[in-house]
């Protein structure tokens, strides 16, 4: 693909790989009667369905939506609902687990999909978080990387030691091993510099979290300085909000309820340091820090517009030899009807068109 504009990209690679998802990143319904988890499972199944590649869900703790407070539980019950599509974990927030704990955690989940798992791991930011599981936040960088380090040696399951700078093992074994050759994918979710380049020199990938021109772009650079560009085993992914105008009212119905969601989200994240900035307090707690909700959407208009417009994206990872999009398209408060209907028509009118990239 010819890149166009003066924005940073890596050289040319021979081949390339394209796969999209689809990203869940709350209780879509009534958590608290569990409904919106049970939904997840008809949601995981209509974007196998539409043809999507991976299905993804995030993680949170305390939050009014209750927000998903156990990832990996709600991605075995995915798993068993669906045959062939990748299920990603965007972010499992690493330094709040134990890492042996983890580690046997991922490889039961591993050998239930059959090897379908993607574990993206982040820091967090929320000093709450890091309060109600009695973690110090400033050692969230040392137990990130030794998560990463003990998840790559229990992998095998074959006995191993390991001595970090916030966890030291002795003759530890974890089984089951997982069920596939080389381990399950670990991505690092980051934006600062430090964060993008332990991606980059730790990870088998690196997902950004909004996919804005400029955050791409950044990660472009710091990237490209550490990682091969053509390298097949490490993996550019990049999530991208979505809306598709096609959708009539549904369409409005998804801007309100991803207006809803962001605002609950700045209460909660104002003062944090969240996509590379801090987040201002929502005006009185009632108006959106950016205004219009339009202002958090990266991609929108018809299907033709929206495939432009996820063309550019893909366009500012080019020479990337794996790139995966992460569509956020599901908000909460709509009916399942609907999010499933939006899955089938993108499944129809826009990933036909992404396929031929």
């Amino acid at each position: 693909m010819v890149t166009s504009g003066s924005h940073p990209t890596a050289a040319p690679s021979a081949s390339r790989y394209l796969k999209i998802g689809v990203g869940l990143y709350t209780g879509q319904g009534s958590v608290a009667s569990g409904d919106g988890y049970r939904e997840a499972t008809v949601l995981a199944r209509a974007a196998e369905d539409a043809g999507f590649d991976s299905f993804w869900v995030s993680e949170h703790h305390g939050w009014d939506d209750a927000y998903l407070p156990s990832p990996l539980v709600l991605l075995a019950a995915l798993g068993a609902v669906t045959e062939r599509i990748e299920l990603g974990a965007g972010l499992v927030l690493a330094p709040l687990y134990h890492p042996v704990r983890l580690a046997a955690d991922i490889a039961v989940l591993d050998q239930l999909t059959n090897g379908r798992l993607i574990l993206g791991l982040g820091l967090g930011y929320i000093d709450k978080e890091y309060a109600a599981f009695g973690v110090d936040r400033s050692s969230r960088a040392a137990r990130l990387d030794d998560v990463i380090g003990v998840l790559r040696l229990a992998g095998t399951g074959e006995p191993f030691s390991y001595a970090g700078r916030s966890i030291v093992l002795d003759d530890v074994r974890v089984t089951p091993s997982v069920c596939r050759d080389g381990g399950v994918p670990i991505w690092v979710g980051a934006y600062s510099d430090a964060a993008v380049r332990r991606a980059g020199t730790a990870a088998d990938g690196h997902l950004i979290g909004r996919g804005s021109p400029h955050i791409i772009d950044s990660a472009n650079q710091i990237l490209a300085g550490v990682r091969r560009p053509d390298d097949p085993s490490f993996t550019r992914a990049v999530n991208v909000t979505l809306v598709l105008d096609d959708e009539g009212g549904a369409a409005g119905s998804a801007r309100a309820a991803f207006a809803a969601q962001q605002l609950m989200y700045e209460r909660v994240q104002h003062g944090a340091n969240v996509y590379s900035s801090l987040i201002p307090d929502p005006a009185g707690g009632e108006v959106l820090a950016e205004g219009s909700i339009d202002s958090y959407i990266q991609v929108a208009g018809s299907a033709g517009e929206v495939v432009a417009g996820l063309e550019q994206v893909i366009e500012r990872l080019s020479g990337w030899s794996h790139v995966h999009l992460v569509l956020r398209v599901l908000f909460p408060g709509e009916a399942i009807e609907v999010q499933v209907e939006r899955l089938r028509m993108i499944g129809n009118s826009v990933l036909p068109q992404l396929r031929r990239l």
